[in-house]
């Protein structure tokens, strides 16, 4: 009788045992699972962003902790004990994305709550900038050295700012509009610096409205609208013939 009572005793208490102490399970951790940890080797710039997300991706996913990211992983809701591991993971894992950018990057995701991705300018820039890196890489051209091709360069880093600033929402309508009137026009880094000190400030202040965090919004005032009519005549010029078609 004693040895059936302690099988029962043994059996009620394996079945008490959380699910996320299988290995296999989205909020296991490992103890070897640290805050300091560093999943890849580069961290994320300005220019690295495709690279960058393929190796954390990689990482997330021989984690198991993708979901986290992806956002298909969500916040329990109704068991606690539950809630409060992946409380414990969520942490960890922004733990590990901090851990992967570069200085500047990380103050301006300090104050995100959770590991997905925000739309921050930082997350609407590195985005933008990562379409744009595809694109080059796929259109590429022969090599030129012409007049005509530095002006086609300077051309097309005047448009990228100008929809970099269109893009934003009009929490940043007058950093834009200051932006916009310097002459000539800041390059795309620099207007990127610019916005991203004034969503810092705004943050500092507490003065940052909810809807800030709709940066890829696509919205622009009337006058900015104006503003880059009359930038955008500046960028068809004359354009090199080897490389560069008009």
């Amino acid at each position: 009788m004693a040895g059936e009572d302690e099988t029962k005793k043994d059996t009620k208490s394996s079945n008490q045992t959380p699910a996320w102490e299988n290995s296999n399970h989205a909020l296991y951790l490992h103890h070897s699972d640290q805050p300091g940890t560093v999943l890849v080797s580069q961290a994320l710039e300005e220019d690295n962003y495709v690279e960058w997300k393929q190796s954390m991706a990689s990482a997330l996913t021989i984690k198991n902790k993708i979901g986290f990211v992806n956002g298909t992983l969500p916040c329990p809701q109704f068991n606690e004990e539950e809630k409060t591991q992946w409380t414990r993971c969520n942490a960890l894992v922004k733990n590990w994305l901090e851990n992967s950018l570069s200085k500047q990057i990380r103050k301006s995701v300090v104050h995100c709550k959770d590991a997905r991705k925000g739309n921050s300018v930082t997350s609407f820039f590195t985005n933008l900038k990562a379409l744009w890196d595809e694109k080059d890489a796929l259109c590429t051209s022969t090599p030129c050295t012409c007049a005509a091709a530095t002006e086609a360069a300077t051309a097309l880093e005047t448009q990228r700012t100008m929809k970099f600033l269109m893009g934003l929402n009009d929490d940043y309508a007058a950093v834009r509009s200051t932006i916009i009137g310097i002459d000539p026009l800041p390059t795309l880094n620099k207007a990127y610096a610019m916005v991203l000190r004034q969503e810092k400030q705004a943050a500092v202040s507490g003065n940052r409205g909810s809807s800030s965090a709709e940066a890829a919004a696509f919205y622009s005032s009337k006058e900015d609208r104006e503003a880059w009519k009359k930038n955008s005549n500046k960028i068809d010029g004359s354009k090199c013939a080897k490389s560069h078609p008009r």
